[in-house]
């Protein structure tokens, strides 16, 4: 991969992380706004992750790579069918919450893997966001009550 095609993927890969972890962090203060526009920018992240994916499609190496990034735009295809031109409130039921929460680990580890394949440096970073989000999201939930069934 070239140093212009890493520095992209590197970039997003973290700005993915770190939206995730916005986005946690706006929902625990219930700044709706800020989700969205968060939410917004982090499906854009589709189109540096496009671009990537093409390239190594176009280069013919790593098909794991190329598996992970495919995983990653499903995810985020998934966020823009479900949340902005669906509209579905998916996350209120476990059935279908939880198949969700499985995409988004695998794009969370898809972006871990190729990140130390292309680099060290970007494997690290992208590693420490990735636990900055987890850091978040238990923030998110920390103190919530849980809904009685």
């Amino acid at each position: 991969m070239t140093g212009i095609t890493t520095f992209i993927f590197g970039l997003s890969a973290v700005a993915f992380n770190l939206l995730i972890a916005g986005i946690f962090i706006a929902q625990k203060k219930n700044e709706t706004r800020l989700v969205r526009t968060l939410g917004t920018i982090l499906i854009f992240l589709a189109l540096p992750f496009g671009y990537v994916l093409v390239r190594y499609l176009t280069s013919g190496t790593n098909i794991w790579v190329r598996i992970s990034l495919g995983v990653v735009l499903a995810y985020l295809l998934t966020e823009l069918l479900m949340d902005y031109i669906l509209k579905v409130d998916f996350r209120s039921k476990w059935t279908t919450h939880v198949p969700y929460i499985l995409l988004e680990y695998a794009a969370f580890f898809g972006l871990i893997y190729t990140a130390f394949t292309i680099s060290q440096a970007w494997g690290w970073a992208v590693s420490v966001t990735f636990w900055i989000a987890m850091a978040c999201l238990i923030y998110l939930y920390a103190g919530k009550k849980k809904k009685k069934s």
